[in-house]
């Protein structure tokens, strides 16, 4: 006899919860979710939903307070597993184009207008942790000499912060509202680091480029 299948735990009913719902937020914006369609799309009831959160704001503030749990994790993981400057960066900045690739100017208009509290925890959260973690790219780049050394760190990561808080907010970007924001932090990353590069980290990055693909033929 087959055993029956456990009941999901009360914290995987959670995040299954937040994942749904996130995705529904991204992809008819925030103020236009109702409870009573994410019970239905969830199958179960509205008094079940409203038991596991109160309401619309608590649900977005726990997607919001798990995607930042998992970028810090991702970031940690990127660090620990590389030791290349240029490799930790190519890895970090994917990362956060992927993260990018979810967003449209339409869904964060509209999270600032009517989560301002929840959109003002997400920028704490930039303000700390992501200025922390560029800057700490930037002082490795410094380390291993291939970043220019003659220039203030402290203000290239906020300079970093505020362009990308910019791409973030079409009224400071003037980025129309269907372009790519992935592709426009792409674009800003590829000039931001061209101008910190030093000689010595164009020279690396040219030893890397004609280096032989092991097994490859040349």
């Amino acid at each position: 006899m087959t055993p029956p299948v456990p009941p999901a735990a009360p914290e995987e009913i959670r995040r299954r919860v937040v994942a749904v719902a996130l995705d529904r937020f991204l992809a008819a914006g925030f103020s236009a979710v109702t409870m009573d369609e994410l019970a239905r799309e969830l199958g179960m009831s509205k008094k079940t939903l409203y038991e596991l959160f109160p309401g619309k704001t608590e649900l977005l503030r726990e997607a919001s307070r798990l995607k930042c749990e998992n970028w810090q994790v991702e970031m940690q993981s990127i660090a620990r597993e590389t030791s290349d400057f240029f490799e930790r960066a190519r890895r970090t900045f994917r990362f956060v184009a992927q993260l990018y690739s979810r967003l449209t100017h339409a869904y964060l208009t509209d999270l600032r207008r009517s989560a301002p509290e929840v959109w003002g925890d997400m920028q704490e959260f930039r303000r700390r942790r992501v200025r922390r973690n560029i800057l700490d790219l930037l002082e490795q780049g410094v380390r291993e000499g291939v970043l220019r050394a003659d220039l203030d760190l402290e203000t290239l990561a906020s300079m970093y912060l505020t362009m990308t808080s910019a791409l973030l907010n079409p009224e400071i970007s003037g980025l129309n509202t269907g372009a790519e924001i992935s592709a426009a932090y792409e674009a800003f990353v590829r000039v931001y680091f061209e101008g910190l590069i030093s000689d010595a980290g164009r020279h690396r990055l040219g030893a890397k480029s004609a280096r032989p693909v092991k097994g490859v033929a040349r």
